[in-house]
This record gives structure tokens, sequence and C-alpha cells, in this order.
């Protein structure tokens, strides 16, 4: 048997990691341009552009919101006990 003390703290951690990812996602979906300039690299093969930031941008937004998803409903069956 697990105790609630044990797998609270940690599960509120991936929670909170999984929201910052989120956040970073819908960032670099409303500034692309500006995420493009930041993740611009002088040496790259090719220049990063605001569409690489907007597709990098919906796969953090939604990975990030799958995973707090996934946090919270486990967040909450371990306090309820299950």
């Amino acid at each position: 048997m697990v105790r609630v003390e044990t797998e609270a703290l940690p599960l509120a951690l991936f929670l909170a990691l999984a929201v910052l990812f989120a956040v970073l996602g819908v960032v670099l979906l409303v500034r692309p341009g500006r995420a493009a300039a930041f993740f611009a690299d002088e040496d790259a093969r090719r220049p990063f552009r605001p569409r690489d930031a907007r597709a990098l941008g919906a796969v953090f937004a939604l990975g990030g919101g799958v995973l707090a998803a996934v946090g919270v409903v486990r967040l909450i069956a371990v306090l309820s006990g299950g």
C-alpha cells in the first residue's frame, strides 16, 4: 500500500512541469516571430522560421496539455485514496 504523502508531491511536481510545457507551447504559438529569433542559430543549415516555432509550439501545447490532464486524474485518484 502506498501512502498519499509519498505520491502527492511527485505528482504535483509532474503536474507543474506539464503545465509549464503547455504554457511554453502557447507562448510559441502566440509569438512565433520572437520565438524563431530566440531559437535562431547562425551555424544552422537553415534558419529557424516562425513556421517552425508554431509547429514546435503546437507539439508542446498539446503534449503539455495531455500530460497535465493525466497528472490531474492521477493526483485526484491518489488523494481520494484509490
